[in-house]
């Protein structure tokens, strides 16, 4: 009984909004009945008139009618005017713009201004509900921080006590999962904030500190260019090439190859990976959010919630790059980050 209640409030709203949504459609048919009367009214007169001058009938009946279309179209083009600006705004907001707002309309019935009133509250709490989580979003994962550096300090004591090697590495493989879920979290904060400090970066660089960091073997940065240098975001980009890195470490039986150069679309960074390679089914998805393929085997990638690519992709968008993924002839995958070159 409780739910059935919630939906009929939701779907009809409360009682005095009800009252003021009946009023304005009443007012508005009013008005349009009252429009078209008038018109007909006028046409009849102005054909009575001709008919009573001498005018021929077919000519006055002919002068009604073209006054009634005449009649119509303003009638028309009055009401249509407001309604142009409202299907405008509910596009802009359709495709994610929230900063849209309907214009009160200058011309037309002034009932109208009441939905425009309404589109604009309503996309008015959708941005502030969405501000609101991603505020919440963000500090979350800064708090994060803190715990992660605190067991990182447990696990150094563990090791230090001489606690079995197994299972410290079982408790230091999760607390780095866990890092790496807060960084991704985090740059997808700083994404949806549009912080972006850009300065230039020197790419190979950047590449091999992301080596360093999940501990894969140098030799496999191959920098074919010189001057690899991009106007990115610090933060943003290291945390692109991790995912980068990860991804391959995780789901692709290890990174083989990561080859920076400076190619027609600005610096690129190739990273080639030693697994079975995507599936025809998830090449087209690789880059949406939460998507987990099969991994090119018969089961679901497990591991990640399948932020890692879809982050890599939105870093891309924010500087004016671009992502895309591939299968390698010989067996394997490789995903391309394309920036700007500085």
């Amino acid at each position: 009984m409780r739910h059935a209640h919630g939906h009929a409030h939701g779907h009809h709203g409360p009682p005095w909004r009800r009252g003021r949504w009946w009023r304005v459609q009443w007012r508005l048919r009013r008005r349009i009945f009252a429009w078209f009367g008038l018109a007909v009214v006028v046409s009849a007169l102005a054909g009575m008139g001709l008919y009573r001058a001498g005018v021929r009938p077919g000519f006055a009946l002919l002068v009604m009618v073209a006054l009634l279309w005449i009649a119509a179209g303003v009638i028309s083009w009055r009401l249509t005017l407001p309604l142009v600006e409202l299907e405008r705004v509910t596009r802009a907001l359709g495709a994610g713009d929230l900063d849209a707002r309907a214009r009160a309309p200058r011309r037309g019935p002034r009932e109208l201004s009441a939905i425009a009133e309404a589109v604009n509250d309503m996309a008015a709490r959708i941005t502030r509900q969405l501000r609101d989580q991603r505020e919440l979003l963000a500090a979350v994962s800064h708090e994060i921080r803190t715990p992660l550096g605190h067991l990182r300090v447990l696990l150094d004591t563990a090791r230090d006590q001489g606690t079995p090697p197994a299972l410290l590495a079982e408790l230091e493989r999760e607390v780095l999962e866990v890092d790496a879920l807060v960084d991704q979290l985090l740059a997808s904060s700083r994404l949806d904030f549009g912080a972006l400090d850009r300065r230039e970066l020197d790419v190979a660089v950047e590449a091999a500190r992301a080596l360093e960091r999940l501990g894969v073997d140098a030799s496999v940065l191959d920098v074919e260019s010189d001057r690899c240098v991009a106007a990115a975001d610090a933060t943003l980009l290291r945390s692109a090439l991790a995912n980068l890195v990860r991804n391959a470490v995780e789901h692709g039986g290890g990174v083989t190859r990561l080859a920076v150069r400076r190619g027609d679309a600005g610096i690129e960074v190739d990273v080639e990976d030693a697994g079975p390679g995507f599936r025809a089914d998830d090449l087209p998805r690789v880059f949406e959010p939460f998507y987990r393929g099969q991994g090119g085997g018969d089961k679901p990638a497990r591991g990640s919630l399948g932020l890692g690519l879809s982050l890599v992709e939105r870093v891309a968008r924010a500087h004016g790059g671009a992502v895309r993924a591939a299968n390698l002839p010989g067996g394997g995958a490789r995903v391309t980050l394309a920036l700007p070159a500085a």
